[in-house]
């Protein structure tokens, strides 16, 4: 049986790529899409990702 996700934790402040992904998770969570913010960590997540995983 899987472990639901606990929204509690917190992760580690040396893993970048969780508090990117936590920054774009609650951006997009709260409805905040269309700003600066969200363009920013969205095209940085998105190269991470393409770096990691080339075509």
């Amino acid at each position: 049986m899987p472990v639901p996700f606990d929204a509690s934790r917190t992760p580690p402040s040396d893993d970048h790529d969780a508090i990117l992904l936590e920054g774009l998770f609650q951006l997009a969570f709260s409805g905040e899409t269309r700003g600066w913010e969200f363009e920013k960590i969205d095209e940085e997540v998105h190269a991470r990702l393409l770096h990691a995983y080339p075509a």
